[in-house]
This record gives structure tokens, sequence and C-alpha cells, in this order.
């Protein structure tokens, strides 16, 4: 089971709120709120900055990267039922891995604790070298790879249209939470297999494909 990184098994809407504030308040704009942050989460970063400061300037892209990172650490946390579903699903003898656009997730994975319950983590520049970005399914190929599970024994798990479009590109069967900006009925337009409002949820769906195959 692979999972993508942001709303999916960590809430990141604080920390990147925090740092478009911070240049909102640089730049004498209004302050961003939460609810603004969700409704654009998961879109291309010109959109983000156009829809939560009201255009897009690469500057102001580029301020927001030199200074989130501060703001990560502080606020990124695991979702409420991210560890005790990661527990039950390594129990339930699963490789997980974690599969993000982020360059170098491993980092935010150590600081919050996470790194251990997975036995792969995929990102743009790491372990592979610079891979494409979602929804190229470059970075799921090599993980499959590497790993040597067939992509019909996979299982993406994502919050996005982009994981969603991943997953069918490279013969994974896709499963949408709804912790983003995606409902439901979205996915299953989208073509995702399953989908699910909480993490918690993959323990059934895991447990009832162990049955289908016993």
């Amino acid at each position: 089971m692979v999972f993508d990184h942001d709303m999916t098994i960590v809430d990141s809407s604080y920390a990147i709120m925090a740092g478009f504030n911070y240049v909102a308040e640089h730049e004498g704009l209004p302050k961003v709120s939460h609810e603004l942050t969700m409704k654009y989460i998961a879109t291309p970063i010109p959109t983000f900055c156009e829809g939560l400061l009201g255009e897009y300037r690469p500057e102001w892209v580029k301020m927001y990267r030199e200074n989130n990172e501060r703001f990560e650490r502080e606020l990124i946390r695991p979702f409420e039922d991210t560890i005790p579903t990661l527990t039950a699903l390594r129990k339930m003898g699963l490789k997980l891995a974690v599969l993000s656009n982020r360059e170098t997730p491993r980092r935010v994975l150590e600081r919050t604790g996470l790194i251990e319950y997975f036995d792969e983590v995929v990102g743009a520049l790491e372990p592979y070298g610079h891979l494409p970005y979602k929804p190229n399914p470059a970075m799921m190929n090599e993980l499959l790879r590497h790993m040597n599970i067939p992509a019909g024994e996979t299982v993406y798990v994502g919050d996005a249209d982009l994981d969603i479009v991943t997953a069918k590109a490279a013969h994974v069967r896709a499963i949408g939470i709804t912790k983003g900006n995606f409902s439901r009925e979205e996915f299953e337009l989208l073509g995702a297999w399953k989908s699910i409002d909480t993490l918690s949820e993959l323990i059934t769906i895991a447990e009832a494909e162990q049955d289908a195959v016993h």
C-alpha cells in the first residue's frame, strides 16, 4: 500500500496557510484563512498563489518556499488515525511506502515520527535521483521495480486528482481519501477503485482483500 504524503497521512494545511500568511503580511495583503487554503489545496502553485493572494508572482512563491520549512516543522501533524492505521496495516503484513511530489519527503517523515512505518519513501529527488512529478507514473514504476511488487498487488492512497491519474497510469488501483479538496463522487468519476473519508477504512479494505486471496 503506497501513500501520498500531504493531506493523506499528515495535515499540512496549517503550515501552508502560515507560509502564505507570511508572504501576505510582508506584502501588506489580506490575511489568508484556513477555509480559503483548503479550497485551493492540491491545485498548481500559480493557481494556489492567485487564489490565496489575488495574483501569481514568482517572487511570492520563492518567498513562501524559502520560509515554509520552519512552519512545516511547527505545524505539520499526522492525522489522528494515521499511526493506528499504519500500525494495523503493518501487523497484517503489508508493505507500506510513501510516494510524494515533495523532492525529499523523508525529512518531514522523520520530523513527524512516521518514517518508521514505511519500507520505502519516494520523492522527486530521492532515492532514485530526479524523476518526473506526478501524474507521470515514473516514480510509481520505479518504486514497484525496486520493491519487486507487481502493480496488480498495489494500491495508491491519495487526496487529489493527480494521485488517481498517477495510479491508473501505473496500472495500480487508486483509493481517494477526502481529506483534501475532492469528494467520494469526484474520485469515482476519476476512476478510483475505492474512496474513503478516513484512513482507518483502509483496515477493512485490506482485510477484505486478504480474505478474498485466502
